[in-house]
């Protein structure tokens, strides 16, 4: 379970320690107002989301990751099997996402956290898709992932009934970002 290391940023495997500082994330309104139904992730939910995150790691060698600079926590980037959530998109396709508070956005720690991410996929998990899904309405996200390269596919219904737009990279279009 290796750490991600970039310019600015350590990208640590997901930790016992980021609990807390994932309940003060998913309570921030700036940021749970694009994650899934909108609304804050009560204690039980975090609690509940935190043993996953812990559990798919042990089960993968890869998952969600807490965002770290100059020591401090950011946000999370996350790497996960897209399964079911993504109508017409294969199970195996790995899914990316990042979220940060609201006082680090606009520095390029988003792009910086989920190129690094994209890359493990890539590179060291051999994917051949990965894909990113997000609110319409979040353009901040769009943006991202336009700048790792990725394309909007569609839009389509998310598991809480909101609508979300996927973007899609695939390994040959990775290659030629890269090279680019």
């Amino acid at each position: 379970m290796s750490e991600l290391v970039t310019e600015r940023l350590l990208l640590v495997p997901w930790e016992e320690r980021f609990k807390d500082e994932l309940a003060r994330l998913t309570s921030d309104p700036l940021v749970h107002r694009y994650l899934a139904d909108g609304r804050p992730w009560d204690a039980e939910f975090v609690e509940q989301r935190h043993r996953v995150y812990l559990e798919h790691w042990r089960a993968h060698g890869f998952g969600w990751r807490g965002i770290l600079g100059d020591g401090a926590f950011l946000g999370v980037a996350v790497l996960a099997y897209a399964g079911t959530r993504f109508p017409g998109v294969e199970s195996s396709a790995f899914e990316i996402g990042w979220w940060l508070y609201p006082r680090y956005w606009g520095r390029g720690f988003a792009v910086e956290a989920a190129t690094a991410v994209r890359d493990d996929a890539f590179e060291r998990l051999g994917a051949e898709r990965v894909v990113a899904r997000f609110w319409p309405e979040n353009a901040a996200s769009e943006r991202v992932a336009i700048r790792l390269g990725m394309r909007v596919e569609r839009e389509a219904v998310g598991a809480s009934g909101e609508r979300i737009r996927i973007c899609v990279l695939d390994r040959d279009d990775w290659e030629r970002h890269r090279s680019a």
